[in-house]
C-alpha cells in the first residue's frame, strides 16, 4: 500500500473526526429551525401599508427617525436581546448584528440623547403593544418557509401588516 493511501486510511478512520462530523451534523439541526421562519414587520392599524425599506427601517430601529411622515412619533418595539427573533431580526431587516444596535441605544441613553426602544417579553405582548400604540412598530417570527411546511400566506407577499 502506497504511503499516502495508509495516511488517507488513518485521519478516515480517526474517531475525533467522526465526533467533529456528528457535531457540526448536530449544530445544523439545531440551527435550521431557528432560521426556519422569516421576521416580520408589524405596525400600528393608523399606519399605510407601504412597507419602509431596509433604510427607513433601520432609521427607526436606530431612533434617527423619529417621526412617521405624516409627523407622528415612531413607538419602536423590540424582543429582548437574547431572542432568537431579535437576532434574526438584526440581522436580516436590518442588516446589524444585535450587539451594534444594543450598543447604540446604550450610548443614546447614556448621553442623555435619546431612548431605547420599549422592549416586550413575547411576541403576543409584541402584537398587543403594537396594535394598541399610535404609530408603532415592531417584528414577529413569520411564517414558516421551510421546505414541506404547513402553507401561509408569504412573508415575501406581505411584508408589513397591522397585528391580529
Amino acid at each position: 500500500m502506497p504511503a499516502y493511501a495508509a495516511s488517507r486510511m488513518s485521519v478516515a478512520g480517526c474517531p475525533v473526526v467522526a465526533l467533529l462530523g456528528l457535531l457540526l451534523l448536530a449544530l445544523a439541526a439545531a440551527v435550521a429551525p431557528a432560521c426556519a421562519a422569516a421576521v416580520e414587520i408589524i405596525v400600528s392599524p393608523d399606519r399605510s401599508a407601504a412597507p419602509p425599506d431596509r433604510d427607513t427601517l433601520r432609521a427607526m430601529f436606530t431612533t434617527r427617525l423619529r417621526e412617521w411622515p405624516d409627523g407622528e412619533p415612531v413607538r419602536v418595539f423590540v424582543m429582548p436581546d437574547d431572542s432568537p427573533v431579535h437576532d434574526q431580526f438584526c440581522r436580516e431587516q436590518l442588516g446589524i448584528y444585535p450587539y451594534v444596535l444594543r450598543q447604540l441605544w446604550d450610548r443614546l441613553q447614556f448621553t442623555g440623547t435619546g431612548l431605547p426602544p420599549t422592549t416586550v417579553r413575547s411576541e403576543a405582548e409584541m402584537r398587543q403593544r403594537v396594535k394598541s400604540t399610535p404609530g408603532a412598530i415592531g417584528y414577529v417570527a413569520g411564517v414558516d418557509i421551510r421546505p414541506g411546511a404547513a402553507s401561509a400566506p408569504s412573508a415575501a407577499a406581505r411584508p408589513l401588516r397591522t397585528p391580529q
